[in-house]
């Protein structure tokens, strides 16, 4: 009887771990900002489950529907004008575009934050941003994608669901090669 306790007990707390421990095993945890508990609970939350659907206004780039994503891998970077970190990513962006672009990567920019947004148009012309961008005039996205920090980088697969959130800048391409790769094997086969 002891021993069927503590083998339930196991269980639960195993059940309880299992998608912080999944997150740790399929991607290294260097390749994420430094969360407390609660944080990454909240970021946690949303991988292995269908990306948020989005209502974002006044594209820049071409408009991105939830049909043009199916079958192709995301890069949501959820980003403000007043971040420093954000901007200087641009370029990053731009690159990721230009090397995955064909093999079926969108990069799309969610500018978000309560302050600031009026500038998108601006910051998009100013730092030759040339992938689709958006407002989230709503905060709906912010609030959906439990967003605490900017950028927030979200990694979406083919299949429409989250596989990596909460990224650094650095961290992005290492995602995106692997889901990128994941395809190509999966429809080699």
């Amino acid at each position: 009887m002891k021993f069927a306790r503590m083998t339930f007990a196991s269980l639960a707390l195993a059940m309880l771990l299992l998608p912080a421990v999944l997150r740790a095993g399929e991607f290294p945890k260097e390749l994420f900002y430094p969360l407390d508990e609660n944080q990454q609970a909240k970021l946690d939350a949303l991988v292995g489950k269908p990306a948020p659907e989005m209502k974002l206004t006044d594209w820049k780039n071409g408009e991105v529907t939830s049909a043009d994503m199916k079958g192709k891998v995301v890069v949501v970077d959820i980003w403000a004008t007043w971040c420093g970190p954000c901007i200087a990513s641009i370029p990053h962006n731009n690159e990721l575009m230009e090397k995955y672009g064909e093999k079926g990567l969108i990069v799309l920019g969610v500018c978000s934050s309560n302050r600031g947004q009026e500038k998108m148009e601006q910051v998009v012309e100013a730092k030759g941003i040339k992938y689709p961008v958006a407002k989230d005039a709503s905060l709906q996205a912010q609030k959906d994608w439990s967003v605490m920090f900017y950028p927030t980088y979200a990694v979406v697969d083919r299949a429409g669901k989250v596989r990596a959130i909460g990224l650094t800048p650095n961290g992005v391409e290492t995602v995106v090669q692997k889901l990128i790769e994941e395809t190509v094997t999966a429809s080699a086969d």
